[in-house]
């Protein structure tokens, strides 16, 4: 058994369960995958033993329990990575995490509209609150990258905890064809062609689960 265990479900459907996933994949830390099928009649049962919330994701780390995908995150960050998951610029800092926690919990009609869905490919016209919401991650992308990001491709120039906030967005977006600004645009570009994220993309495209499930948001 591996010192670090990741519980994670359907790579298709589970944004939240690619934020970790991919910081771990990142950073080059070594851990042990465990994946639950989400939306089965046995899945609680299955993710009794590692959830407390019976959710993914979940990590597990020596004696320590750690859900909901911003706060596995945050301790990833704190005691792997001695805080580099952050920027280390305290402005930067302070931004990369208010946009990472604007993620995490707003943007409700984005996750209930446009779901995650590694094998959607379709040009849909969003609501006007939907377009709203992208316009907001929009001006995030384009104003982090104009005022942080000179010193490489991701928000604050280097990777760091919020591109994997806003990762399962770009395939969101990718999928449902989201209209961006040019700068927002090489952003989700960026994202997209991240090596971690097409694996993950790949493995949510050879999952055999039907396409018309509905998504159910974990944390």
């Amino acid at each position: 058994m591996k010192d670090i265990r990741l519980v994670i479900g359907n790579q298709n459907y589970s944004s939240w369960s690619m934020c970790p996933w991919l910081l771990l994949k990142m950073f080059d830390i070594d851990f042990e995958e465990i994946q639950i099928t989400l939306y089965q009649d046995d899945t609680a049962e299955k993710l009794g033993p590692y959830s407390p919330s019976l959710k993914v994701p979940v990590l597990l780390h020596q004696e320590v329990t750690v859900w909901d995908s911003l706060a596995i995150c945050e301790y990833i960050s704190e005691i792997v990575l001695v805080g580099s998951g952050w920027p280390c610029n305290p402005k930067r800092r302070a931004s990369a995490r208010s946009v990472s926690a604007e993620m995490h919990s707003e943007f409700p009609n984005l996750k209930k509209d446009w779901p995650m869905n590694c094998k959607a490919s379709y040009q849909l016209t969003p609501s006007d609150v939907l377009a709203n919401e992208i316009a907001r991650i929009n001006a995030i992308w384009s104003c982090c990258r104009h005022r942080y990001g000179e010193n490489g491709n991701y928000l604050y120039g280097r990777f760091s905890i919020a591109d994997c906030m806003f990762a399962p967005i770009a395939v969101c977006f990718e999928a449902y064809g989201a209209e961006l600004s040019g700068d927002a645009t090489i952003y989700l570009q960026t994202l997209l062609d991240n090596p971690f994220v097409q694996k993950w993309i790949s493995f949510g495209r050879r999952e055999k689960e039907p396409l018309s499930i509905v998504y159910a948001s974990n944390a």
